[in-house]
């Protein structure tokens, strides 16, 4: 295990507009079905994994993820969203899940798309997670490598350390989906 002085607590991130108050969270990891739907979601199909640790490296076990994000258009399932990008019927993006003993996680969904804010900013694709661990709660957001709204985007500007929020591209000879990897790293856990 390595020490504190080579790993840092995930930045935290605004709980945003957007939180699900009125939707029901699935309890799969496959974001990607909804019952009732008769078709996949609109967008690319990713996978997104990682590790819920403390500062020593441990696993932060059985903690409550709660992860929500726009559909591929940009859009949220909330009454509050006023953008103008459809919703789609396939896809509530909200999901509640908890770590496996080792600390990790695994989600199946879709690639969220970018959203307008204001006149001049546009939200990058990201991901919304809320992290319940024994201790502590952490609010943060997963962003994409290599998306060119990253460099003008406000909110991850603002984190105290930005690049611990850009997810790593894993390549996996194991799927035919886009595979990114994200840790979270609490304090004590």
């Amino acid at each position: 295990m390595h020490g504190k002085e080579n790993r840092h607590r995930t930045p935290d991130q605004s709980l945003g507009p957007f939180f699900p108050t009125r939707l029901r969270a699935a309890a799969s990891t496959d974001l990607t079905t909804i019952d009732g739907a008769n078709a996949p979601p609109q967008g690319e199909v990713i996978e997104v994994t990682g590790r819920i640790l403390n500062l020593d490296g441990e696993p932060v076990r059985g903690a409550r993820l709660n992860i929500w994000q726009a559909n591929s258009l940009g859009r949220y399932r909330h009454d509050n969203d006023r953008n103008r990008a459809p919703l789609d019927p396939n896809f509530n993006g909200y999901a509640r899940i908890r770590s496996n003993d080792d600390g990790s996680y695994a989600i199946k969904t879709i690639k969220p798309g970018a959203y307008p804010v204001g006149p001049k900013w546009m939200r990058p694709p990201h991901i919304h997670f809320e992290v319940q661990g024994r201790y502590e709660r952490l609010v943060t957001q997963m962003y994409f490598p290599g998306e060119a709204l990253n460099e003008r985007d406000r909110l991850l500007a603002a984190a105290l350390r930005p690049e611990l929020l850009v997810a790593a591209e894993v390549t996996s000879q194991q799927s035919l989906r886009r595979v990114l990897s994200f840790d979270i790293v609490l304090v004590r856990g």
